[in-house]
């Protein structure tokens, strides 16, 4: 018996050591182009762009949904566009701001719908979440708490043993409009502006229909670090493909009735941002250069009537 346990100690040990070695190796070529690489370019900004600051929190929604250079143009503030990937989860994407937000930022945050139910803003899926973590800046695992923490540790496996997979380091081939060169100097995902829209099935649905409320207690403390900040925190919409939107409609109002009721500082309305099929990309969430430029639009005309400030109106 002592035989067998010994056996069976140095297999797993055997086993463990690759793992642990595959966590702290370097990201393979393939990650190294991956849009998660974009954290770099959206964090520096964040860090280094001088006020006016205008800062967009959000996922795709946002990297494929804006036109910043519309909004420097118009309001003559500096846009930054962090928005990457909606997996990374909603409250992985505050904590992460909440480290470069300065006195007399405009945050604008702007999550997927999905993040409002079950615990998509946890980043549940957790291949996103860890690998913003371990191919980009691992000393930031001090952002997660602990739900996230497991969904971290549940992927592990699978996230070590792919840098020992060969398609990771050989004949490399990757899609420009989801890497780490999509994006403009602004944080714009632009690389699909001048290319055919993809034809892709409406969502039927967001996922699940169990409605997070500490969502709304997260974005709430989110707001009281902002304003101790002496920033200012919006909230409005992302833009969503017509029929998508119509098959949630309910879950969506749901929504909106708890933001309100939680008294945030709203911009317009769900139903403001209700894009044309024809103005959509590859998902209902991603737009073309037609959908942006469309979006953008609303979204100056609406902030406009929203910040009423009168430092703004002096710009």
């Amino acid at each position: 018996m002592r035989k067998f346990i010994v056996e069976i100690f140095w297999f797993l040990l055997i086993l463990l050591i690759p793992a642990i070695i595959g966590i702290f190796l370097p990201c393979t070529p393939r990650a190294s182009k991956s849009l998660l690489q974009s954290s770099f370019q959206k964090d520096s900004l964040m860090e280094n762009i001088k006020s006016d600051r205008i800062i967009f929190i959000g996922g795709s929604n946002l990297s494929f949904g804006l036109n910043s250079q519309m909004i420097k143009d118009s309001l003559k503030l500096n846009p930054i566009n962090t928005g990457i990937h909606a997996g990374i989860g909603l409250f992985y994407m505050m904590r992460n701001a909440l480290n470069y937000i300065k006195k007399g930022d405009i945050v604008i945050l702007v999550p997927e719908y999905q993040h409002f139910y079950s615990d998509f803003a946890y980043g549940e899926e957790g291949e996103m979440l860890t690998r913003i973590i371990f191919d980009t800046d691992i000393s930031k695992i001090r952002l997660l708490e602990q739900r996230q923490l497991m969904y971290v540790i549940k992927m592990l496996p699978k996230y070590t043993f792919s840098k020992y997979n060969p398609i990771e380091y050989f004949n490399l081939s990757y899609d420009v409009i989801y890497s780490v060169e999509a994006f403009n100097e602004y944080g714009d995902a632009n690389k699909h502006w001048e290319m055919e829209k993809i034809p892709y099935v409406p969502y039927g649905d967001l996922g699940s229909t169990k409605f997070n409320i500490s969502v709304l207690e997260k974005i709430k403390k989110f707001q009281i670090k902002i304003k101790e900040k002496e920033a200012e925190l919006f909230i409005t919409y992302p833009g969503y493909q017509d029929s998508s939107f119509f098959n949630v409609k309910e879950q969506i109002n749901k929504i909106e009735r708890y933001l309100k009721q939680y008294n945030f500082n709203i911009i317009a309305s769900p139903e403001r941002y209700v894009i044309p099929t024809s103005m959509t990309f590859d998902t209902p969430y991603h737009l073309t250069k037609t959908g942006a430029d469309y979006r953008t639009k609303m979204f100056i005309e609406d902030f406009k009537r929203s910040y009423s400030q009168p430092a703004f109106s002096k710009k």
